[in-house]
């Protein structure tokens, strides 16, 4: 009986542990999935900036018209040679007021003057002589020339970039081309100032900038088919500057060296080829 009973209860312990497991199993437990979000790659975009500028290159220079062939400097004649204006008679002169006093004393009588007081590469374009009525540059269509001066620069003294008023200055002379075609065009240098004047400069008009501005016009001369006229040694005195006898303001000649100079003008025209 013992043993019976024994069994019975090893049964109903099995019977029991079989049912826990049951329980257990039919729960209703959610899950939770733990995600961890991917971060979203966005692609970095670098802002165009909005000031490039356009990339244009250098024009290449070409002038409009095809100069006639001369030589950079005029040719020196014989000493006593005497000065013969009729080589202005298909002469224009185009300048500022320096350029004035050779016809207003009296000095040069042939060939048309196209003067004004402050006259520049820029102004050109569009100031008129005292007595004219349409732009100092359109003056040279009027007629035929076969010689065209031009003396500019001295109002150009004072800015700040002589690349530019260089450049200006060879578009000038393809405007002269362009109304003149078979022109000769001689480019006038600058003459010099009194040491007086020079040394109270202030708006850079000096000995200095002077010789630097005619270096440039003579080199502009060679590079375009111009001829250069020089200054007469005259003009200098013995440290470089203009005599103090020659001007009562420093740097407007008086008659005596504008004759001077209108004279060697002549005689460097005479002597080109």
């Amino acid at each position: 009986m013992k043993k019976l009973i024994s069994i019975l209860l090893a049964v109903s312990a099995i019977l029991g542990a079989v049912m826990l497991t049951g329980c257990r199993g039919t729960g209703h437990h959610s899950t939770v999935d733990i995600y961890t979000p991917v971060p979203e790659v966005t692609s970095v975009v670098r802002p165009v900036p909005t000031d490039v500028p356009d990339f244009t290159p250098a024009p290449t220079e070409e002038p409009t018209a095809v100069p006639t062939e001369s030589s950079a400097t005029a040719t020196p004649l014989p000493t006593g040679t005497e000065p013969d204006q009729s080589v202005f008679d298909d002469a224009a002169f185009v300048g500022n007021s320096i350029f004035e006093g050779l016809y207003r004393f009296g000095i040069i009588t042939h060939g048309d003057f196209f003067t004004k007081v402050g006259l520049n590469v820029n102004t050109v374009y569009t100031d008129t002589t005292a007595t004219g009525t349409v732009p100092i540059i359109d003056e040279l269509s009027a007629k035929d020339y076969g010689k065209v001066y031009l003396l500019l620069g001295q109002n150009e003294l004072g800015w700040p970039s002589y690349t530019t008023f260089i450049q200006k200055y060879s578009d000038l002379l393809d405007a002269v081309w362009e109304r003149q075609p078979g022109a000769r065009i001689f480019i006038v240098a600058l003459p010099p100032v009194t040491k007086e004047y020079s040394d109270g400069s202030t708006n850079g008009v000096n000995i200095s900038n002077i010789t630097r501005m005619n270096g440039m016009l003579e080199d502009l001369a060679q590079r375009r088919g111009a001829t250069f006229i020089e200054i007469p040694d005259e003009l200098y005195d013995s440290a470089g500057y203009l005599p103090d006898d020659a001007s009562s303001d420093g740097i407007h000649l008086n008659l005596k060296y504008d004759r001077i100079w209108a004279d060697h003008i002549c005689l460097r025209t005479m002597g080109v080829k």
